[in-house]
């Protein structure tokens, strides 16, 4: 093994312990039996897990309301992307290009900039402070992720397939439902998995849209706070990485990882 190879392999082990060490303090403080943050943990219990999922209202409702923003966006984000996402591959001229510019557009600015204009929106059309506006502020945010991904799932469609079904003489809507959809299926997947991870931890949109008529898990965190750092934010930071690694762990499983990655597969 050359010196790169035993370099690379070292930095490498560094950067995992680097990342790994914040997990394990946190996930550790959960344990903490008393209301303080402390690390080594005293008293070890899960009675802050308990808190956190079951006994705690504010918590569980935060929750509630993350999980339904973070679904709930990441459909309509997905839904909202294929239609344009298709038109580009379909089109692929200057006004399927510019829609795809101005759907990025929310995810390219600031998030405080696109949170305060959203504040003002909401706030003139009366959906300031409800869950709906908050699904579709951060379906508007995140439509670049499923956009992203589906576009590259029409890119890798095999056209030897499209041409077979044209030679059958398979309507566009047959081929569609027959040979695009089930082959950009991992990708479409991928974008809402995508879209609901960076909705369920987003938090400064939410802070305009939420206007302190509800909270998700990252607005509680901001609430508690002025209490200090307590275990049960901690359970909270644990709940963050789980969700992550599942919905990541499933787009390596059943995506094509390479590809979204930016990997040539064209070359051997």
């Amino acid at each position: 093994m050359t010196r790169l190879h035993w370099s690379a392999m070292i930095f490498m082990g560094l950067a995992a312990i680097v990342l790994a060490m914040p997990i394990v303090v946190v996930s550790a403080a959960a344990l903490n039996g008393g209301r303080t943050m402390l690390f080594p943990p005293e008293d070890p219990t899960l009675a802050r897990f308990v808190e956190f999922f079951v006994s705690e209202p504010v918590w569980r409702t935060a929750l509630y309301n993350s999980t339904v923003i973070a679904l709930g966006s990441a459909a309509i984000a997905v839904l909202a992307a294929w239609p344009m996402a298709y038109w580009i591959w379909k089109r692929s001229d200057t006004g399927s290009k510019a829609l795809a510019g101005l759907a990025a557009m929310p995810f390219a600015l600031p998030p405080i900039v696109f949170g305060v204009g959203l504040g003002f929106m909401w706030a003139f059309t009366g959906g300031l402070g409800t869950i709906w506006a908050a699904i579709l502020s951060h379906a508007a945010l995140f439509v670049a992720l499923p956009l992203v991904t589906i576009s590259i799932g029409l890119q890798s469609v095999d056209r030897a397939h499209l041409d077979a079904a044209a030679t059958m003489g398979a309507t566009e809507g047959v081929t569609f439902r027959t040979i695009v959809l089930p082959q950009t299926l991992p990708y479409t997947a991928s974008g809402f998995f995508f879209a609901m991870v960076l909705s369920f931890n987003e938090f400064i949109v939410m802070f305009f849209v939420s206007s302190s008529a509800f909270s998700t898990v990252t607005l509680q965190i901001f609430n508690s706070l002025r209490n200090g750092f307590t275990p049960t934010m901690a359970v909270a930071a644990i709940t963050f990485i789980t969700v992550s690694v599942v919905a990541f762990s499933l787009v390596a499983r059943f995506g094509d990882l390479p590809r979204l990655m930016g990997a040539d597969q064209t070359r051997d």
